[in-house]
């Protein structure tokens, strides 16, 4: 889908952190206020209002009430990782339709041990392997790049390579938790997690938030002259769910891609936003994205400098891997950091060109079947 008429107009971000135990609330009052003060709008402009997260017991029209918001539209935008990307498509058709004219946006997590409850995570395990010692998303992508792996060849030490490119992106990042300089050596030998999964393929878990404020484009020109549209988006849930043995390399991004492409060249793209809660995922998509044949993104990640400052710029401020995953927030952790480089704000991390940024979002990882949730958005700078 091509869009006209819907711009970024502003976005705000919390402090990250291990130790903090403020309430979600706390972390999701302050991203947007931050947001707010960005943009110059109040409470009294937000029309819709969109929260994503798996720790909260509440749902958006409730926290909408805390936060002291009267809306017009709400959303709870329980998509896993794909969630930041899925709840932009969702507001942005609320804003075409003429429905509202400004949403909020926000995604965040709290170690805030007074929650006594939470949502269920279903991975559609159950009783069927949990009684087998299952381990959760680090098992289950262990099996995927294991795969990888046997099946085409991809070594180690092509897949670290997204990590370390990362953490060199990491350190121009005030925000990310892991700063400290890593390389090969380091990677290769950091704790093992699950076969082949090491400790420096996992997120780390942490407190904070992530919001992002969309606008209808009339409404966007009296709020910013720093104008980002979004250009064209595109979801695929549950790939491949009637294949009883699918594909476990190739992820709904694929057809998301076909899509996306349809609307702007791949070659146009000067940023890659890639959703990576493990870098095997990261190379995955860029497989199925189409920068090059399945099972060569191992040579391909081999020959390119994927941080800021190269030729392939693969999540600019060091993704999830090195900021940390503050829940569900990590969906929009890459937007965000999509629109600091469009705006030009990335400070030091800022990339030489940084026109058009492409952002995936991935989520529901399923045993038996393929990603539960994928979707992709390209996003343009205009004057």
């Amino acid at each position: 889908m091509r869009r006209k008429k819907v711009c970024f107009v502003g976005y705000g971000s919390t402090e990250y952190s291990r130790k903090s135990e403020e309430p979600l609330l706390r972390h999701y009052a302050r991203a947007i206020g931050a947001a707010l003060e960005q943009t110059g709008l109040k409470k009294t402009d937000i029309g819709g209002f969109s929260v994503t997260t798996q720790s909260s017991p509440d749902y958006s029209p409730h926290v909408a009430e805390q936060l002291g918001l009267e809306l017009d539209w709400v959303l709870n935008g329980d998509y896993g990782g794909a969630g930041g990307v899925m709840s932009i498509r969702r507001a942005a058709d609320a804003i075409e339709a003429g429905h509202i004219d400004v949403a909020v946006l926000v995604g965040g997590n709290s170690f805030d041990k007074s929650v006594t409850h939470q949502r269920p995570l279903e991975y559609q395990r159950a009783n069927y392997v949990d009684v087998y010692g299952y381990g959760g998303p680090n098992t289950l992508m262990a099996l995927v790049q294991r795969r990888h792996m046997e099946q085409y060849g991809t070594t180690l030490e092509q897949i670290g390579r997204i990590a370390v490119a990362q953490r060199e992106s990491a350190r121009a990042n005030p925000q990310a938790l892991l700063r400290e300089p890593m390389t090969m050596d380091d990677y290769l030998k950091s704790r093992m997690i699950s076969d082949p999964i090491r400790l420096f393929d996992c997120v780390m878990p942490c407190s904070g938030a992530e919001c992002v404020v969309l606008a209808s484009e009339e409404r966007a020109r009296t709020i910013t002259d720093k104008l980002v549209y979004l250009l064209t988006d595109a979801e695929r849930v549950h790939y491949q769910v009637g294949d009883m043995l699918p594909d476990k390399t190739t992820f709904g991004i694929k057809v998301v891609a076909d899509r996306l492409f349809k609307e702007v060249r791949r070659e146009e793209i000067d940023l890659f936003e890639i959703y990576d809660d493990y870098p095997i995922a990261v190379l995955i998509q860029i497989e199925d994205l189409g920068y090059c044949k399945k099972g060569d993104g191992g040579k391909f990640v081999e020959s390119r400098n994927l941080s800021f400052k190269g030729d392939f710029p693969v999540n600019t401020g060091g993704g999830q891997l090195s900021v940390g995953q503050a829940g569900l927030a990590g969906g929009f952790l890459h937007i965000v950091e999509a629109l600091r480089q469009l705006r030009g704000e990335a400070g030091p991390r800022q990339a030489k060109k940084a026109e058009r940024a492409l952002v995936t979002g991935i989520g529901w990882l399923s045993y038996g079947r393929n990603l539960g949730t994928t979707a992709g958005l390209v996003m343009e700078r205009r004057s």
